[in-house]
């Protein structure tokens, strides 16, 4: 693997003048941006882990039961199988996962009313609750940080989190492909 220099000498051109000091410079203050970036990005990880741990503990949850809470949000009710397959859970841990939240009070299956072979997980208004009580306030302190943003920085930004999203699913693809090959 190239080190951080090897990285930088192949991406640097070439020229026939000499080493140009204010390119020079520009180079190394973007290496230590972007170093301190993935810094940021390192600790804002361990702070979601924290507040995501600190909710399933007020919940009474586990983080794989939270996790399942957090997809029945979504704009639609799922179908455990539905749920299985977004929280990547077997079909016999979803279902513990579903029971460990009815019990709790947070979801309900219910008969779906077009096709009644099907299940349908609802919230509940005990979750609802909850949620708001919770991330009302974190959505209130997010919002004034981006309304200091213009609209530019912000369309970058939801380019930035949604390459990024969709650059942890393809990590998240592969690493269970190298498990599979393991096994």
């Amino acid at each position: 693997m190239p080190t951080t220099s090897e990285r930088r000498a192949q991406r640097t051109p070439v020229r026939a003048a000499g080493p140009d000091p204010a390119a020079h410079e520009h180079e190394h203050g973007h290496e230590h941006l972007i170093e301190e970036f993935s810094q940021a990005m390192q600790e804002f990880q361990r702070s979601l882990d924290l507040l995501d741990q600190g909710i399933a503990d007020r919940l009474g949850l586990n983080r794989t039961d939270l996790r399942c809470l957090e997809l029945l949000f979504g704009p639609e009710p799922l179908s455990p199988g539905d749920l299985a397959r977004a929280a990547h859970l077997t079909t016999g841990g979803v279902t513990t996962a579903i029971d460990r939240l009815e019990r709790a009070g947070y979801a309900t299956r219910e008969r779906d009313t077009a096709d009644r072979r099907r299940t349908l997980l609802h919230l509940t208004a005990r979750s609802a609750a909850v949620a708001a009580e919770i991330y009302q306030p974190i959505a209130e302190a997010s919002a004034v940080h981006l309304h200091d943003l213009d609209a530019e920085t912000l369309d970058r930004l939801i380019g930035f989190l949604r390459a990024g999203a969709r650059l942890q699913r393809e990590h998240a693809a592969r690493l269970a492909g190298v498990g599979e090959e393991t096994r």
